[in-house]
């Protein structure tokens, strides 16, 4: 970092909403060679933000300035064009496209003739592959790349563009541990070629090891800036959230009752012989690396992966899972890892999303009860806290975290016995990921039975009772509480047992 010089300025950014005021005189600085920390609750205005920045919004009020002047861009092409790069939490890719394909998406070099030159298009890509020390094949099909190896694509795309700036939003949220440290790593080589880099994440053991300075936001405004070498972590949870935040604790303990979930056997062509049994008021944690067949288990139980054989029983009665209604009518529901693919109806209001699992609780072939759905969907938005302007708002335009309630609350409103959570807190904040944790205890001290798939270490011991862990298809090890550390789930993650 050079003195006071700042390769981006934003002063004083403002953005209105109907109803909302988004951002209130924001000022952001970053320098070349330095990675910025973004942190805030989910609604803090970190989108909005960084939407400004890339072109996608335009401010109503402020200006943003690169290396010292003053941009008009309006698109985000534009901002490309300044060498601004964004890389989304849902990554941006063309699956039936290779790798150099993707990598210089509409600037295909072409020869004299105007034919495209494949073999110059995939030298230029594996050069920079090569700069970035990233062996993936530049023939590759996207759809055929991990989620590690479709992010590295798009920052070797955003390379590609001469970039000065590069945001990256919760680029760690779908990674395993080891993926994550290489990734790590490259944002550390970014920054040492002089590349200013936002980086924003929930998860602050990251951004103590990676981050220069940290910005805090909430509200919609900059509460302040924070050298990370002098912060400590209490103190940005207080600026997160404007209140003491407990981040951690151990969970309550529960009277257990009787068995709710038995899982005797369960078989697919990867699953092999998956058993075990939730009580009421009990917690089982599901511990394994990407790839472990986690969710595949939990799609079996909720109908919608076939199963070879096994038995699934709820309450002690055996029951035939085809489709999702037959899980739903036996009381158990499902938080899916994926919210906008499989969680929500992007395009449908916040009302009607919370209600679309039990709808049919409370309407006739020939009548819907409009009132009782608003009365239960304003519930669940108190209980959530889930910040909207109204309930009829689409859901596509809330922030992630605000997003990932309303799965929830649509799930929680069909009054469950089995609660199936797949990654609860991925892409949420501190403050509410504490308000999931105690309202997990709450519905184990009501009876029910919760599965809780994490890759967080941290919420795995502390708040299952019991913990499964999963290598290949395959069950590698059990705890119980006061048995698990993280090197014991991480050997038999990894097969080591």
């Amino acid at each position: 970092m050079e003195g006071n010089k700042y390769l981006l300025q934003m002063k004083g950014v403002t953005k209105r909403f109907p109803g909302v005021l988004a951002l209130n005189s924001v000022d952001l600085e970053l320098h070349a060679g330095e990675v910025l920390a973004l942190l805030g609750e989910n609604g803090a205005g970190k989108s909005t933000l960084i939407k400004i920045l890339s072109g996608a919004y335009n401010a109503d009020e402020g200006e943003i300035l690169i290396d010292g002047e003053v941009q008009s861009y309006h698109t985000p092409r534009e901002a490309n064009d300044q060498g601004v790069s964004i890389i989304y939490q849902e990554l941006n890719y063309l699956n039936d496209l290779t790798v150099a394909e993707n990598i210089f998406l509409n600037r295909w070099p072409r020869s004299k003739s105007g034919r495209v030159d494949w073999k110059g298009l995939r030298n230029a890509a594996r050069e920079i592959l090569d700069t970035l020390e990233v062996d993936i094949p530049t023939g590759a099909y996207m759809r055929d790349l991990s989620v590690a190896e479709k992010q590295l694509v798009e920052i070797a795309k955003a390379l590609s563009q001469k970039m000065k700036i590069l945001v990256m939003d919760e680029p760690t949220s779908a990674l395993s541990e080891k993926e994550a440290e290489k990734l790590m790593k490259l944002v550390a080589k970014l920054r040492d070629q002089g590349i200013g880099i936002i980086f924003i994440s929930h998860r602050l053991d990251e951004l103590f090891q990676i981050a220069d300075r940290v910005m805090v936001m909430r509200d919609g405004e900059r509460i302040g800036v924070v050298k990370m070498k002098e912060a400590q972590r209490e103190e940005l949870i207080r600026m997160m959230v404007g209140r003491e935040v407990n981040m951690f604790y151990p969970k309550r303990e529960v009277e257990k009752k009787q068995t709710v979930l038995k899982v005797k056997g369960l078989t697919t062509d990867y699953l092999k012989d998956i058993s075990f049994e939730v009580k009421a008021g009990e917690i089982l944690g599901i511990f394994g690396l990407m790839g472990s067949g986690r969710t595949e288990m939990a799609q079996c139980i909720f109908g919608t992966h076939k199963i070879h054989s096994g038995e699934i029983y709820v309450d002690g009665t055996p029951k035939k899972m085809r489709k999702p209604a037959d899980a739903i009518a036996s009381g158990i529901a499902y938080v899916t890892a994926e919210r906008k693919k499989d969680g929500l109806i992007l395009i449908q209001s916040v009302r009607d999303n919370i209600m679309t699992a039990s709808v049919d609780k409370y309407s006739t072939p020939l009548r819907i009860d409009h009132k009782k759905e608003k009365e239960i969907a304003a519930k669940w938005k108190e209980k959530f806290a889930i910040k909207t302007p109204a309930l009829n708002t689409v859901v596509n335009g809330l922030s992630g975290g605000n997003q990932q309630k309303v799965v929830l609350a649509k799930w929680l409103a069909t009054d469950p016995k089995v609660l199936i959570l797949n990654e609860p807190t991925r892409g949420i904040d501190v403050g509410a990921k504490t308000e999931i944790y105690k309202l997990m205890e709450d519905f184990c001290e009501r009876g029910l039975g919760v599965v809780m798939i994490s890759s967080e270490l941290p919420e795995i011991l502390q708040l299952a009772d019991q913990v499964m862990v999963m290598c290949e298809g395959k069950v590698t090890a059990e705890f119980a509480r006061g048995e698990m550390s993280q090197e014991k789930l991480m050997h038999g993650a990894i097969g080591e047992v």
